[in-house]
């Protein structure tokens, strides 16, 4: 009742205001007509001196009848109470008066007068109070449908009937938006990228914003042996652009600028891009080693510098790149410190030129070749040399198990555990990712089969390269085939970005493993801005958040309004929704709240390699 108690105060005043304008009105009215009468009797009064009559001649003059007999004015020699005496120079004769206050509140005119103010007063209060009631009215339908769309966390059908022109604009606007997201939920208008667009993208460039960028990095910042690098590339001289040929000008450039950015990283599909200020972009390169950085910075470098500049403009000083090298055991805070002094460095040394500071760390031991990794990852596959582990999705309505994810490390020579996040790109490297995924599929489905204690559901990861490659559905079905009653226990987790990237390519294979029994699992949503579109085309089962969204979701009200547009759409066709990197009871309560179906992280569990169940293949 927050609006309406705001509205009846203002109601009131209005009211006291136009009565307090009626006295003032009544007030000046009766206090200038007093004044008239004064003045009447005072002409009166100038009239009779100037006959400069003696006493028998006034005395005749008081015989006059309208002066004798009259009750306004007496012509006299005695003193009368309660009446205004003007004296008569020079003699003992008066005129008496009625008091002007008592003539002008008696005299019938001004009687009229007052009846037909209270009147018009009265009216006007009535035509208030029913205007205040029909105000009331239409807020109170207001109010009312919003405490029921939060009781019942649904958005309920907006009241239309009998509305007022103080609450049609926003009733109007609530049921256009509602209309509008009923029409794109059905006709596929991608109202979600918009949602995502006001709150993670910037809205001049259409790349990520700060706040983009910095979900992104802290989210892959904790994943488990997380590495990469952090350019923050600055265009200093795109002010001076915009000061010698305008805002439009210094725009265009920083479009072809961030294009070009743009081409170079397409060699990088896990990249984020995001525009950090004004004329300053920011970078991740997830799980690159410290030579493909230095290769990658100098051609990247080599492309922005052939974008061609106005004139007068010092090209040789426009680019300048700082890079932050880190690990997992750094914070966010730190890798962008360190960036920001790489880029400052740069600048210092003047011309267009990428900066990193040597490290020398530990992850440049790892960065061995391709043979290498194809000799431990092929031995690993020959000789079941990977580890699977099962971590549970938590049911936010009675935290039971929904079902587990399979994850899995790969063993070296050493007998040390490397987890997916590092020899999964080398996998695909080597070509050998296909293999990998179907023997860990076979591994997993022995494991269900045969664990009979083991009654949960599974959801497996399926790489991009391996549902593109020939063959793969039926060799996949093939291998489930072997063990009855599996199927209907499996998931598939495929990145959302790619089931929109590869729409048309992914819907043959995705129909035959959902016809025999798959369930699809859309995993890493809200990790980028793309359509929801594949929502109508895939048979989507659930889908799993992106920790970037997840991470202090208590305290960023963009993320919770992407969960709610997101639940709109999923909602009609009764799909799933859960939250993957849950690590605090305050994200954990708030996703609760926005109505999730469940979760997965740290919060539930330690560390999967600590304690999840590890299953050594064979």
């Amino acid at each position: 009742m927050l609006m309406l108690s705001k509205i009846k105060p203002i109601q009131q005043t209005k009211t006291k205001v136009l009565l307090m304008t009626f006295l003032l009105f009544y007030f000046l009215v009766c206090t200038f007509s007093t004044l008239a009468v004064y003045q009447v009797q005072n002409n009166q009064h100038h009239a009779i001196e100037a006959f400069n009559f003696n006493d028998q001649q006034l005395e005749n003059y008081a015989k006059v009848p309208t002066l004798s007999s009259g009750h306004l004015v007496r012509l006299d020699t005695a003193d009368e109470e309660y009446s205004r005496q003007l004296i008569i120079t020079n003699s003992r004769w008066s005129l008496n008066f009625s008091q002007p206050l008592y003539l002008v509140l008696t005299s019938p005119l001004f009687l009229v007068f007052t009846f037909m103010l209270l009147l018009t007063a009265l009216a006007l209060r009535e035509y208030m109070q029913r205007q205040l009631n029909a105000l009331l009215k239409s807020w109170q339908k207001l109010e009312s449908w919003a405490n029921l769309s939060l009781i019942h966390g649904t958005t309920q059908a907006v009241p239309m009937d009998n509305i007022s022109t103080e609450t049609d604009a926003i009733i109007l606007a609530i049921h256009q938006l509602q209309q509008r997201i009923h029409e794109n939920v059905a006709s596929d208008i991608s109202s979600d990228q918009s949602i995502r667009a006001s709150a993670l993208l910037d809205q001049e460039t259409h790349i990520g914003n700060r706040a983009f960028f910095d979900n992104r990095l802290q989210a892959f910042i904790k994943g488990e042996d997380a590495q990469g690098a952090v350019l923050l590339i600055q265009f200093k001289e795109i002010e001076v652009v915009q000061s010698l040929y305008g805002y439009q000008q210094a725009m265009s450039l920083l479009s072809t600028l961030i294009q070009v950015t743009k081409q170079r990283l397409e060699d990088h599909p896990s990249y984020f891009l995001a525009r950090h200020s004004d004329y300053e972009l920011s970078v991740l390169l997830p799980g690159v080693y410290i030579p493909e950085v230095k290769k990658f910075s100098d051609r990247l470098l080599k492309n922005l510098q052939a974008v061609v500049t106005p004139i007068g403009i010092n090209s040789d000083e426009f680019i300048h790149i700082g890079i932050s090298y880190f690990s997992h055991e750094q914070a966010p805070y730190q890798i962008m410190s360190e960036a920001d002094m790489a880029l400052r460095s740069a600048q210092l040394q003047g011309p267009s030129q990428w900066f990193m500071f040597e490290a020398g760390e530990l992850e440049e031991v790892k960065a061995q070749g391709s043979l290498k990794w194809r000799t431990l990852l092929s031995s690993a596959i020959a000789n079941n040399g990977f580890v699977i582990f099962f971590q549970p999705i938590i049911a936010c309505d009675n935290t039971k198990v929904l079902h587990h994810e399979v994850l899995s490390k790969v063993r070296d020579k050493k007998g040390n555990l490397i987890s997916a996040r590092v020899f999964l790109p080398m996998a695909k490297k080597c070509g050998l990712t296909v293999k990998m995924d179907l023997l860990i599929l076979e591994q997993v489905c022995r494991v269900l089969a045969q664990e009979k204690k083991l009654q949960d559901d599974c959801s497996i990861n399926v790489a991009i390269d391996s549902l593109l490659s020939n063959g793969f559905g039926e060799q996949f079905l093939a291998i489930v085939n072997k063990f009855p009653g599996v199927a209907g226990r499996l998931m598939m987790e495929v990145s959302e970005y790619q089931l929109v990237n590869h729409l048309k390519e992914l819907q043959p294979v995705i129909a035959s493993l959902s016809a025999a029994g798959i369930r699809i699992v859309a995993d890493k949503v809200g990790q980028y801005v793309v359509s929801a579109h594949y929502l109508n085309v895939y048979p989507i089962y659930a889908m799993k958040l992106h920790s970037s969204i997840v991470i202090d979701i208590d305290k960023k009200t963009e993320n919770q309004v992407f969960i709610q547009s997101l639940k709109t759409l999923a909602a009609p066709k009764n799909i799933a929704i859960y939250a993957l990197g849950v690590e605090k009871q305050s994200e954990w309560r708030l996703l609760v709240q926005l109505g999730l179906k469940g979760g997965q992280g740290h919060f539930f569990t330690e560390p999967v390699a600590q304690v999840a169940k590890a299953i050594q293949l064979g």
